[in-house]
């Protein structure tokens, strides 16, 4: 399904893990999120019956021949706002407003991009949407059944129960209902948390059902509703109203200065930048695992700002967050105006002198080429049009789907998907790709470490890595953790920390979403 009639809602996935090996204890359990629904009862429909009682519901397509425009009204993070959506085939933009804060979304051309809420827009691969689609490809193939299974009705919704599991799909239960064919509720699961969207008031739109209203709820308990106001068509449709909008400049520079030296020490292996807020001075992360600026409730008590909306997040814990709007920060001679920041507790304390206040994250990444140099103690910006790519530093692309910046990089004898992590000091990889790439043998020590992030802690086991390989560029010997953890998303097989990093010298861009490295001369 597309546009509105998805209920899915792309969140910001990471606030950023900074992790530090601590003592070792035990460590609860996440509970399973891929139980099946329950309340049903056995089917009196096949599966065959039940998708071709879909197909005849969902046998068109949206054309290209109108735009179709939507206006809804939007319950999200105890906020009441708008959600208004323009789709002309399968291209589609739409645009959340809730309060003073909002953001767009889209797909053009199969291209997508998302303008977040301080005006940067940027595009990524889509990697989370791959799975949606695979899982969709396959429950509406009716000559495969391998990863499709009816089982059962549910009499509460008078709906086929539909579970929906291929290999780098989505996980999914589709409820569809038995006498018109459309999808009145779906449970899936996304970076090990349980998602359910109900689906209601279907009406015909070009020929193809759409929901009037749509409801998710998360196992967190976040709240999205929409209800549908209005809906038209246009019969002069324009390119323009499904274009990608212009970015915002973020990261003033100081004139006719194109690189600014920030005010950089590094603690316990992490770059700490003093970042001017309002009257007060604060110890900020400079923080590419954070999906965006975010700053401690403890700012904006002292700085008497407004807040916005409330959630729950999660990285390796729960935790609530809230939203700011920042005046101004100041970085050495880098200002930031009106910024939108993310308000969570952070709890990270890296030696008597240095309190964290905030981290860094996206938005300063996305605006300006950061320059790091571990072991120089070096962190520039640098004006994104200025910038050259070094002649001598190999070219790692980045996808940006996150909000970090996920590379490929070989470890052992796996290729895998890490996040290249600042803001933590540990490398950590998942079990199942420590387990492909064959550090089993090369393991240590027997000993469990806790790593600490947003949210809580996770176990950790140490590990040799044999060999480390990005862009080019091979380590040796290196030591990191492994973890079964959350590491804030899906789809990663490991989040790479300075420990490693320092290897290397390295330019983030994100404009040409791309990281340039060499190795660092020591």
């Amino acid at each position: 399904m597309t546009g509105s009639a998805s209920g899915r809602t792309r969140q910001a996935r990471c606030v950023g893990l900074v992790l530090t090996a601590l003592l070792a204890g035990a460590v609860p359990a996440l509970a399973a999120a891929d139980e099946e629904p329950g309340g049903l009862v056995s089917s009196s429909f096949s599966l065959a019956r039940v998708r071709a009682l879909y197909e005849r519901a969902h046998a068109r397509e949206h054309t290209r021949a109108v735009t179709v425009q939507e206006d809804w009204r939007l319950f999200q993070d105890g906020t009441v706002g708008s959600y208004k959506v323009n789709r002309l085939g399968r291209d589609v933009r739409e645009t959340t407003q809730l309060g003073p804060l909002a953001y767009e979304r889209g797909v053009l051309r199969g291209v997508h991009w998302e303008q977040n809420r301080n005006g940067i827009t940027f595009t990524y691969p889509g990697v989370h949407e791959q799975h949606d689609a695979l899982s969709e490809h396959a429950f509406r193939d009716p000559n495969d059944e391998r990863y499709v299974r009816l089982i059962g009705d549910s009499p509460a919704l008078n709906a086929a129960v539909v579970e929906v599991n291929p290999p780098n799909g989505r996980h999914e239960w589709l409820f569809v209902d038995k006498r018109s064919g459309n999808l009145i509720r779906r449970e899936y699961v996304e970076r090990r948390r349980r998602y359910t969207t109900t689906y209601d008031d279907y009406r015909l739109v070009e020929g193809v059902p759409e929901p009037s209203r749509v409801r998710t709820v998360d196992s967190l308990g976040n709240e999205r509703e929409q209800i549908l106001v209005s809906r038209q068509l246009d019969t002069t449709p324009d390119l323009k109203d499904v274009e990608i909008p212009p970015s915002r400049r973020v990261v003033e520079f100081p004139e006719k200065q194109t690189a600014v030296r920030l005010p950089v020490r590094f603690v316990n292996g992490l770059p700490v930048v003093r970042v001017i807020v309002g009257r007060g001075a604060y110890d900020f992360l400079l923080d590419s695992g954070a999906a965006g600026i975010v700053v401690d409730p403890s700012v904006v008590q002292q700085q008497n700002l407004e807040t916005y909306g409330r959630r729950v997040g999660a990285t390796l814990g729960s935790f609530p967050e809230t939203t700011a709007i920042v005046p101004q920060m100041t970085i050495g001679g880098l200002r930031m105006r009106n910024l939108v920041t993310r308000v969570v507790t952070i709890p990270f304390h890296l030696d008597s002198r240095t309190h964290v206040a905030g981290l860094l994250g996206f938005d300063f990444f996305a605006d300006a080429v950061v320059h790091l140099n571990i072991g120089k103690n070096l962190a520039e910006a640098i004006a994104p049009e200025r910038f050259r790519q070094p002649p001598d530093a190999s070219t790692v692309g980045v996808a940006l789907d996150d909000k970090t910046p996920a590379v490929y990089a070989r470890a052992g004898t796996a290729n895998g998907r890490v996040v290249l992590d600042t803001g933590a000091n540990r490398t950590v990889f998942e079990t199942a790709f420590a387990d492909r790439g064959d550090f089993s043998p090369e393991r240590v020590a027997s000993s469990t470490l806790h790593v600490r992030g947003m949210g809580g802690f996770a176990s950790a086991e140490p590990t040799r890595v044999p060999a480390f390989e990005l862009g080019g560029i091979w380590t040796r010997e290196a030591m990191a953790d492994v973890s079964n953890a959350d590491l804030g998303t899906e789809d990663l097989d490991g989040i790479v920390g300075t420990d490693l990093l320092r290897t290397y010298e390295m330019w983030f861009d994100y404009r040409t979403t791309a990281v340039y490295i060499r190795k660092a001369k020591r």
